[in-house]
């Protein structure tokens, strides 16, 4: 079981130590469903695939979307994740990932192939990391905390907050205070920078060309920070 909250921006050759990654962890080659419910409109969902698909040799992308007017059952979404090993979420507004999945079957199924498959991950970048926590930031000023705005995540990493595009839009302040008023830890993953989270052991490793910022609840106001980039130790 492996999640991956990416910081957004994603480079190709990020993409490609991602797709690098799964491959050695599983000794297969990764079959990856892209969602791209978070997306503002379908006509980018060709743009969405096109990216992946130089590093990863099997994509395929439902058109999960309101705008898209599609409606799925169940036996439809067992026949999506039985060839998949990797569940992507693409960017957007985290929101209206929410919607569309949190307490689903969707989401049902997805949090038994984390918790019963060691050869499946789930993943997402920008507003498709935002979701994978626990709580989920769904919007705030880095400035005026009246703003900022969370709900329930899609809890794949549990007891965390995740926030992306962490340094480049300085959003050290909302991550803060969001962790103070909910008494949980946190990651801000920066752009370009992916984040790897596996059952038991926690994270474990980072890839591309940022950083990732690690805050650790400690209570009373309190926080330790701590930060880390690629080939360091997490």
């Amino acid at each position: 079981m492996i999640v991956i909250p990416m910081g957004g921006n994603i480079s190709i050759t990020t993409s490609f130590k991602i797709s690098n990654f799964l491959k050695s962890k599983f000794n297969f080659e990764p079959s990856m469903l892209i969602l791209p419910c978070a997306s503002g409109d379908p006509k980018y969902f060709p743009e969405i695939c096109e990216f992946w698909e130089r590093a990863f040799k099997r994509v395929k992308l439902i058109p999960f979307h309101k705008k898209a007017n599609t409606k799925y059952t169940e036996s439809d979404w067992d026949k999506f994740l039985e060839d998949a090993n990797f569940v992507f979420f693409s960017g957007g507004d985290q929101k209206r990932i929410i919607e569309l999945v949190r307490d689903s079957y969707l989401h049902e199924r997805l949090l038994e192939r984390l918790k019963n498959d060691e050869d499946f991950a789930v993943g997402g970048t920008s507003a498709g990391a935002a979701v994978l926590g626990e709580l989920c930031i769904l919007r705030g000023s880095n400035t005026n905390f009246s703003s900022v705005r969370v709900t329930k995540g899609l809890n794949f990493i549990s007891g965390f907050i995740v926030d992306q595009h962490f340094k480049e839009r300085k959003r050290f302040g909302r991550l803060i205070y969001a962790l103070d008023s909910f008494k949980l830890n946190g990651v801000g993953v920066d752009e370009d920078t992916a984040l790897i989270y596996e059952r038991n052991k926690g994270f474990t490793k980072i890839l591309g060309n940022g950083y990732v910022w690690f805050f650790e609840y400690l209570g009373d106001k309190s926080l330790k920070l701590y930060f880390a980039s690629e080939n360091e130790e997490v």
